[in-house]
């Protein structure tokens, strides 16, 4: 198992495009781990927009994570729908600022805070090197950082873990398959398909 080596952003970023979503195990590429930003899918919220109205599009489109820009489509940080929660505004709620007033820049996790690793770092390791990686900075977000110096993707740990845990164990897999047998036995669905 090895570590990635980290960096911190400088400069601003644009977004690149693509990906898919799996289910991963230790040994599956660390590509596959990686949360691809895709235009397609709507991934990416302006800076100024009123968390509240942010949080409902992010519930409505099931997200969990999405890239914050600016009007120039430049990458700023990352917000998760829990941030923007009306139980996570209310710790901010004072006086003079009501829940209304937070907008999506106010609660993301700026760039600047942020660590990368470069994709093609990712080309040659496991989704376990993630998690190496992840312990050994301390962090539960790494941007991952395309050839033309592009943010292409997010790794995050909490996705990778769930992500891991959607593969049924070999147990689960003995489970339902005996499950199956029984319903077929059960049913003659056996004697039914052979006698057609």
């Amino acid at each position: 198992m090895k570590t990635l080596n980290t960096f911190c952003l400088n400069a601003a970023q644009t977004l690149a495009q693509s990906s898919t979503v799996s289910v991963l195990d230790a040994d599956s590429p660390a590509l596959e781990a990686m949360m691809s930003f895709d235009h397609q899918i709507r991934m990416a919220l302006p800076a100024t927009m009123p968390a509240p109205e942010a949080f409902n599009i992010m519930d409505a489109e099931n997200s969990q994570i999405n890239y914050v820009i600016n009007d120039r489509h430049e990458f700023l940080g990352i917000v998760g729908r829990s941030w923007l929660s009306a139980d996570s505004l209310a710790k901010y709620v004072d006086k003079a600022h009501g829940p209304s007033t937070w907008t999506v820049s106010d609660m993301m996790l700026p760039r600047y805070e942020m660590l990368a690793v470069s994709q093609e770092e990712l080309d040659n390791a496991s989704v376990a090197d993630v998690l190496a990686s992840f312990r050994s900075v301390q962090r539960d977000f790494l941007l991952v950082i395309n050839r033309r110096g592009n943010v292409c993707g997010l790794l995050a740990a909490e996705d990778i873990l769930q992500r891991m845990q959607q593969r049924p164990s070999e147990q689960e897999k003995v489970n339902v398959l005996n499950i199956l047998q029984q319903i077929r036995q059960s049913h003659n669905l056996e004697k039914q398909v052979l006698n057609g």
